[in-house]
């Protein structure tokens, strides 16, 4: 005859081995959700701001890269007034004309053709390596009426210089560079209400005549 310690302890292996019901199982899930949404949300979030950081250096980059080409790169002569500027050689030397075609892609990457041969438009979209869009714009403005004190006596700049392609007798312009990008991969900054810009502005003399 069993005890009836025996007798319970046989009988508890079949107690060991019941199974969790689907209510338990929710209740595990719904707990583990409730603890991993904070360290989800906290991901998320740094990863958006990683990203965001991402596009102001490739903005900021691209900014420097363009600003930088035109002063030192495109001769004065070919940065035509307007908004968006436009690039073309108005004496046309075959080697500037080169320089320009070489120049345009890397500096706006496409639509940048303009309306007639050897002429470029100062602006373009740029699609950077994880997909982000940018459209890069400049604006060029001849600035006039400019005076100029040598030795004492005060000349205007069309005492000091004859006209240039344009006809006017302008010997700076103001180089005005937006770089505008959307958050969102693949989208258009034109058509995205939350898309994000910077400006950079430069001032370059004519040195040529």
């Amino acid at each position: 005859m069993e005890s009836g310690f025996q007798h319970r302890f046989r009988r508890s292996p079949r107690l060991s081995g019941r199974g969790f019901t689907v209510v338990e199982v929710m209740i595990a899930f719904l707990v583990l959700g409730l603890v991993l949404l904070p360290v989800f949300w906290f991901l998320t979030g740094a990863m958006k701001e990683t990203e965001q950081f991402y596009c102001e250096a490739v903005a900021i980059s691209r900014a420097k890269f363009v600003m930088d080409a035109m002063m030192f790169q495109i001769p004065w002569r070919c940065i035509r007034a307007g908004n968006p500027c436009t690039f073309d050689d108005p004496k046309k030397v075959p080697a500037v004309s080169s320089l320009l075609a070489a120049a345009m892609p890397l500096m706006f990457e496409a639509d940048y053709t303009g309306t007639a041969p050897g002429t470029y438009k100062g602006e373009g979209l740029i699609k950077d390596a994880k997909g982000f869009l940018y459209r890069v714009r400049v604006r060029c403005v001849d600035v006039e009426n400019l005076e100029f004190k040598i030795g004492g006596k005060t000349f205007q700049s069309e005492e000091l210089t004859a006209k240039d392609a344009d006809g006017n007798f302008t010997l700076v312009k103001q180089l005005v560079l937006q770089v505008k990008w959307s958050p969102t991969k693949g989208k258009d900054p034109l058509t995205d209400p939350r898309a994000k810009s910077l400006f950079l502005t430069g001032y370059k003399a004519d040195l040529e005549r």
